[in-house]
């Protein structure tokens, strides 16, 4: 018979072991706002950056392709390590990564020296990222996988929001290298709360992770076609983040209908926090009605903003049809969890640099090419790409994923 006793110690004993789990997840969600925060500002100072520098469309995307070309070769490297050193290494290479970057933004005179600051950026994002993926799909029960990473992208999307707004307002009042001084002020504040805050939480997750009853079982067969369409929809997600909002919506923004950066940031971010409030519904809705079913959804309301975007001539149409766009991202945490449930093994190191690796070959190929095209064809054209790629990635989704793994 158990000693009574030590069951009543125990049960407080597991109760403040998992307040201080979420405690950990609070300030680690915290943190990585700071972080986006960091990252955030780039966009709406993009039309002021290449004024500044000289720069034309074609030119400008390549911008945002360094940061993609170093997060790509960053990713594998970065899981292998996270799974052999633990995370907290791999963190701090990465935070520190993101300040030098951004400092040197902040300073660089020309092209050569703004593209090698975008790398390093480029290089401390997929260091960061690489962690946080780790985090969420490894924490707290199997059954919240998504609502957990869509609290996480909060964090996220909220610190993007504020950046724009604050980066725009900064680059209107002071010029846009002060919008990159403020950015390298969050991401000290988030290296700080991560030395004081996490320490003991990144150390347990170094440790080898349990065993999922969701994972698929080391001697399944792997299911190689639903995990090459998870792939896909994993890059088509990113093409929207570095080629549609990263990049096709500030450029329409502020060279067709000419928004000035204060407003074109105060328009994104309203778009940001929309997408933030919708987070916790979706991802409630990805665990209890189905994943496939978010993501497809994600796919339509991007298409849909995509192909409205170049119809609009009013900030507020724009903030509208932008809204759309970033709403379909909501489902951005929806591959990661599939790809936990349906991998041999589980969702480890590897498996998350691999992940990173193929979003990152979008933030390479998806920048250039939108400038490229908008260039050559203009906005319209752009957009109506976009749109193709969204439901082509929506189709595939549904075929091929919308059967349950046999294993599950």
């Amino acid at each position: 018979m158990a000693d009574k006793p030590a069951l009543a110690r125990a049960v407080p004993a597991a109760a403040a072991h998992a307040r201080t789990r979420d405690a950990a997840f609070v300030w680690f969600t915290v943190a990585y706002g700071l972080l986006n925060f960091g990252q955030g500002v780039f966009p709406p100072l993009l039309p002021q950056i290449m004024d500044g520098l000289g720069l034309g469309f074609a030119t400008v995307g390549l911008l945002g392709s360094a940061f993609g070309l170093a997060r790509f070769v960053t990713d594998v490297p970065a899981g292998l390590v996270a799974e052999r050193r633990g995370p907290l290494p791999v963190l701090h290479a990465g935070i520190a990564c993101l300040l030098g970057g951004t400092l040197l933004s902040a300073w660089a005179p020309s092209l050569p020296l703004m593209l090698a600051a975008r790398a390093l950026v480029g290089i401390g994002s997929g260091l960061t990222i690489v962690v946080s993926i780790l985090f969420v799909m490894r924490r707290g029960p199997a059954a919240s996988r998504t609502r957990r990473g869509n609290v996480y992208e909060i964090g996220v999307i909220g610190g993007t929001a504020v950046s724009a707004w604050l980066g725009g307002r900064a680059a209107a009042e002071l010029g846009w290298r002060s919008g990159f001084v403020l950015a390298a002020l969050a991401i000290a504040l988030a290296w700080a709360l991560t030395v004081l805050r996490l320490h003991p939480a990144l150390r347990e997750l170094g440790r080898p992770a349990p065993a999922t009853p969701a994972a698929a079982p080391p001697g399944a067969r792997p299911p190689w076609g639903a995990v090459l369409a998870i792939y896909f929809a994993t890059f088509t997600l990113a093409v929207a983040w570095a080629g549609g909002i990263s990049t096709f919506l500030p450029l329409y923004g502020g060279r067709a209908l000419g928004l000035p950066p204060e407003v074109l940031g105060r328009t994104l971010s309203i778009a940001y926090g929309i997408e933030a409030a919708a987070l916790v519904p979706v991802g409630w809705a990805a665990d209890a009605l189905g994943r496939v079913r978010v993501l497809a959804a994600g796919f339509l309301a991007m298409f849909a903003g995509a192909a409205l975007v170049p119809a609009t001539a009013t900030a507020l149409g724009f903030g509208a049809a932008a809204t759309c766009l970033m709403l379909g991202l909501t489902a951005w945490m929806v591959p990661p969890v599939l790809l936990t449930e349906r991998l041999r093994g589980g969702f480890r190191g590897p498996a998350a640099g691999v992940y990173r690796l193929v979003s990152d070959l979008a933030y390479i190929v998806a920048p250039g090419s939108a400038g490229w095209v908008i260039g050559r064809y203009g906005f319209r054209a752009t957009g109506l790409a976009l749109a193709a790629l969204f439901a082509a990635a929506g189709l595939v989704a549904v075929l091929a994923l919308g059967r349950r793994p046999r294993h599950a």
